[in-house]
């Protein structure tokens, strides 16, 4: 089929842009990543930072755990893990994330990635950062304190309430074991009959 004058352009366009070499671009746009390490304790929030800047590029961006084989998405724009959310919803720019609650498990490298859509339509990688490293330390300090805190008012409340119980079975007890008091009528009936008696041995 012989091609028209007016199709050729559009042709050599399209061939341009399958054959053209992957890396054409990327210094038009830019991934930055900023944190090494980072360290947070278990329970707290861990917050991981990633901007984007430049030309735009056509694909999303992607938080992944680990590189290579193994690695586990943690955020992507579609979906994420229940406890991954995007610090700025909606941004084309800001892909900062917060992980809440973090776990022991959740220690590992982090790497901001970009993916591009190719000619196959298939999501590729385009630009990743260089990895955050994150360490999980002990329980926080001060939930363990107010635990801690907790466990004794706990304890405190048990052991008042326990002697306050024994104290008032002791109490009645001791009761029960004391002589009963005579009723006021029963000590006038006594000072009537003695005063007769009086009266009787004068006659």
């Amino acid at each position: 089929m012989v091609l028209g004058m007016q199709e050729l352009p559009l042709v050599c366009l399209m061939l341009l842009l399958f054959c053209r070499d992957p890396g054409v671009g990327a210094q038009e746009f830019w991934l930055q990543q900023p944190q090494d390490k980072v360290s947070v304790a278990a329970g707290e929030t861990l917050t991981l930072i990633c901007t984007t800047s430049g030309t735009p590029v056509a694909g999303p961006v992607r938080w992944l755990k680990g590189w290579g084989s193994g690695n586990k998405t943690i955020y992507d724009q579609k979906e994420s893990l229940p406890r991954v959310m995007r610090a700025l919803n909606g941004s084309d720019t800001d892909f900062t994330i917060h992980i809440r609650n973090v776990q022991p498990e959740d220690m590992g490298t982090y790497y901001c990635v970009k993916f591009r859509k190719w000619y196959t339509n298939q999501d590729e990688v385009f630009q990743r950062g260089s990895g955050t490293e994150v360490s999980v330390q002990g329980e926080n300090f001060l939930s363990s304190f107010f635990l801690l805190w907790l466990g004794m008012l706990l304890e405190k409340a048990l052991l008042g309430g326990l002697l306050f119980f024994l104290f008032k079975h002791m109490k009645s007890k001791a009761l029960d074991m004391l002589p009963y008091p005579t009723p006021p009528q029963s000590l006038a009936a006594r000072a009537r009959s003695q005063g007769l008696a009086t009266a009787s041995s004068d006659v």
